[in-house]
């Protein structure tokens, strides 16, 4: 009893030893993919948000206000009050990126912190 014990032991653990590269790996891929996936439907999204705002550009009112937001145009008679205020040009991608991170935090069960642990991944 106790050699078959320790020859079955053996065999696990030769398995283990043989497979746990693949599997990490193979793990590992299959996260990035998720994590790409998640990445690309947040860019797909902003996608959608830009051509809408493109069409509305195109459009004579989406002109003005372009000329009056960014050009600083006014209409005749018009007084205009410009507040001032800190600007950040990576607002965009940022906006993105906090989508993309915290739909892939959400996903994030117990059992797959297990498996990032017994990987490494993160």
């Amino acid at each position: 009893m106790t050699l078959a014990f320790l020859i079955s032991l053996s065999v696990f653990i030769a398995a283990v030893w043989t497979l746990y590269p693949v599997l990490r790996l193979q793990y590992q891929q299959q996260r990035e993919v998720a994590s790409l996936e998640t990445e690309l439907e947040g860019i797909k999204t902003r996608n959608i948000e830009l051509a809408e705002q493109v069409d509305r550009l195109k459009t004579p009112e989406g002109v003005e206000e372009i000329a009056r937001q960014d050009l600083g145009l006014v209409k005749d008679g018009e007084q205009v009050y410009v507040v001032t205020g800190r600007s950040d040009p990576d607002l965009d991608s940022q906006a993105v990126n906090e989508r993309t991170r915290s739909s892939d935090e959400e996903q994030t069960s117990l059992w797959m912190e297990v498996l990032d642990a017994l990987f490494g991944v993160r």
